[in-house]
């Protein structure tokens, strides 16, 4: 596209950029100027050679196409950084979520062969104390995974047969979803709408799985239905809370109708509201003086949940707003990819254009005697010196928008990383504390505790369930049972079968799980070199398992060994800017650190896992949930430096007696 007709597009913006208005006035000034000047030196200087008049204007041609380059750069610069911002926050409001619900079609999986729940559906005379006892187990869970406000389990006729919220007059149901959990093949179904499953509520986001007793003989047997019932407006606004959007950014999550359904403005944009379809689906279109954007999830680990859109609608002022970064004192360097090289040529040659054109006017003048247009030429002169002004600054400018583009993003992209990571752990912590609930681990613990041994079934039984486990949860290389004496009894992975027998290694870990005193408490390992990981560094979360009998009494415990390395590294990779100088996105990399720099992951090859990253003390000890930008020099280049001190997510590391900070980094060099 011509620098003209981009003008022509970007001419809708000016009005909303006074910077950009105060320049064009500037140079409109001058270029006034220039023509009056011009006038005047035909009109009363006859003796002048036409051919300097015509250098006077071709020249003043190059500067008027030097102002509308100049024009097009900053409008498009302030333009890129709205959109970039815009683009990134629509996508990151839906990416966080699905990131969240994948999590929860395991939750349904596992929870649907849990061997109580199993037991007591297919039980169809089950006292009371069955249901107390189920009941029990369905609080642990959510005592666990708080992202749950209601569990249900539905017999195949609809009857309700337990429910977590006593306040749910819900006693038979006949919702399709029943039949059609019943009838799918699929591992899960995933609905969003009213269901009379959860009458409270207006709309429900519902997880479900058919429960299915299996038979000595292998045969199967559907007893009932899972239903999971997960707190979607508190994610949602979970999740505008912490990615500090203001209700002025119209921030929201649309269904496959262009219907809202989340909002972070919910009386400029209601819950229900139908938004109008947008023709532009790249990158967002001005809508009046508003600017829209809507894009699909990019998914997780092939999960892309239901057919929801993230969707931004902000006022175009708001949009241009100046942007609250630090002043970090940094200048694009000029060997940089960013420095703006044409544009200062462009400079410099109208420049010494204008310059060329006022010495031989001058030699001219004196060579002819033509005394009166030297003050003609004088002021050309000074319109040279002041126009150079004007693009110098303009030039210094447009790359201090660039610089407030680039922290912008690496400020942002530290909170998205390290919110992503505490996201994550946070489900580890719950899966531990759970999966050392099952019973079947705690009557075979139990045995093993009173007997002294366990029988080669019941040591299958225990590979079997924590293989199966382990299958639905892929996040961990393996999952392993210990009894009280940390020995290995039972691994979820075979090809370290090995292990059973031995005792756990680091055996000041296996005595804190040992001595922990209720099911809500869990330990994780330092972020440690261990064999249990091919002798690389991983976390390892940990929780008691109780005895059948006596719940004061620890008969073991569960070990989850986290995939760390693959794992942190994609939630890097994910949440690294992207910019279109692919210069730049080469110079850009992340790290996860603690709080003495030590490398926990990192997507630069210069950096492994435990070595030291060298910045600012002040950086190692800020508070937590601190996102901020700094400048750092490193191999002779200036890097600028997103980071986010993580701060938890829910309970975890929030009061639940873990205590684990770790800060995200994000580099981009200029």
């Amino acid at each position: 596209m011509s620098t003209q007709n981009k003008l022509k597009e970007y001419n809708a913006f000016i009005q909303y950029l006074p910077e950009v208005k105060a320049y064009i006035a500037e140079l409109e000034h001058q270029d006034l100027w220039w023509s009056t000047v011009g006038m005047v030196g035909k009109i009363n200087n006859e003796n002048i050679d036409s051919q300097l008049l015509e250098s006077i204007v071709e020249t003043q041609k190059e500067f008027q196409n030097l102002r509308d380059i100049m024009i097009e750069e900053l409008i498009g610069r302030y333009l890129n950084q709205a959109n970039s911002e815009i683009m990134l926050k629509a996508q990151t409001t839906i990416d966080i979520l699905i990131r969240n619900l994948f999590e929860r079609t395991a939750d349904v999986g596992f929870l649907a062969t849990d061997d109580d729940i199993v037991e007591y559906m297919a039980n169809t005379d089950s006292s009371p104390s069955d249901a107390a006892f189920i009941d029990q187990r369905i609080q642990e869970y959510v005592a666990k995974y708080s992202v749950y406000n209601d569990i249900l389990l539905v017999t195949p006729t609809g009857d309700i047969k337990a429910k977590l919220n006593k306040s749910n007059p819900v006693e038979h149901s006949l919702d399709p979803l029943i039949n059609h959990t019943l009838k799918t093949n699929d591992d899960y179904v995933e609905i969003y709408r009213y269901s009379d499953l959860f009458p409270n509520q207006p709309v429900s986001l519902i997880y479900a799985k058919k429960i299915t007793q299996v038979s000595e003989s292998g045969g199967t047997k559907d007893v009932g239905v899972l239903c999971l019932s997960f707190s979607f407006e508190d994610e949602m606004q979970g999740i505008f809370n912490t990615l500090n959007i203001n209700s002025e950014h119209g921030l929201m999550l649309l269904n496959q109708n262009a219907e809202i359904i989340a909002s972070n403005s919910p009386k400029k944009h209601p819950v229900g509201q139908r938004i109008r379809a947008l023709s532009d689906t790249t990158k967002p279109e001005k809508n009046g003086n508003n600017l829209r954007f809507s894009i699909k999830t990019t998914g997780y680990q092939e999960f892309y949940g239901l057919p929801w859109q993230g969707y931004v609608d902000i006022d175009v002022n708001q949009a241009f707003a100046k942007r609250t970064t630090n002043d970090l004192g940094v200048k694009i360097p000029k060997e940089s990819p960013l420095y703006l090289h044409a544009l200062e040529e462009v400079n410099i040659k109208v420049s010494t254009l204008l310059l060329t054109v006022i010495l031989n006017g001058k030699i001219m003048s004196l060579k002819r005697k033509v005394q009166s247009f030297l003050p003609i030429l004088d002021r050309f002169q000074i319109i040279s010196l002041e126009i150079q002004e004007i693009f110098s600054r303009f030039i210094h400018h447009i790359h201090q928008v660039l610089v407030d583009t680039i922290q912008s993003k690496v400020a942002f992209s530290a909170t998205l990383a390290v919110e992503i990571m505490d996201r994550n752990l946070y489900e580890r912590a719950n899966d531990c504390r759970w999966w050392a609930l099952n019973s079947s681990f705690r009557k075979i613990l139990s045995d093993k505790h009173n007997n002294g041994s366990i029988s080669h079934t019941q040591s299958q039984k225990l590979t079997d369930i924590l293989e199966y486990i382990n299958s639905l949860y892929t996040v961990y290389t393996n999952i392993i049972l210990y009894d009280a004496n940390g020995e290995i009894l039972a691994v979820s992975n075979k090809a370290e079968s090995d292990l059973v027998g031995t005792l756990l290694p680091r055996r000041n870990d296996t005595t804190r799980c040992l001595s922990l005193h209720d099911t809500q408490s869990y330990i994780v390992s330092d972020f440690h070199k261990t064999e249990l990981y091919g002798n690389d560094y991983s976390y390892i979360y940990h929780a008691v398992v109780k005895d059948w009998e006596n719940m004061e009494k620890n008969v073991g415990g569960i070990a989850l060994v986290f995939d760390s390395t693959p794992e942190f590294k994609a939630m890097l990779d994910d949440t690294e800017p992207k910019y279109l100088n692919d210069s730049i996105n080469k110079t850009t990399f992340s790290a996860f650190v603690d709080r003495d720099g030590q490398v926990i992951s990192s997507t630069s090859q210069e950096f492994a896992i435990n070595d030291i990253i060298d910045i600012p003390k002040e950086v190692l000890l800020a508070p937590n949930g601190q996102n901020d930008c700094f400048a750092w020099k490193w191999n002779n280049t200036t890097y600028l430096v997103g980071y986010k001190v993580s701060s938890g997510y829910r309970e975890y590391k929030n009061g639940d007696g873990y205590t684990n900070d770790v800060i995200a980094l994000v580099f981009t060099g200029i």
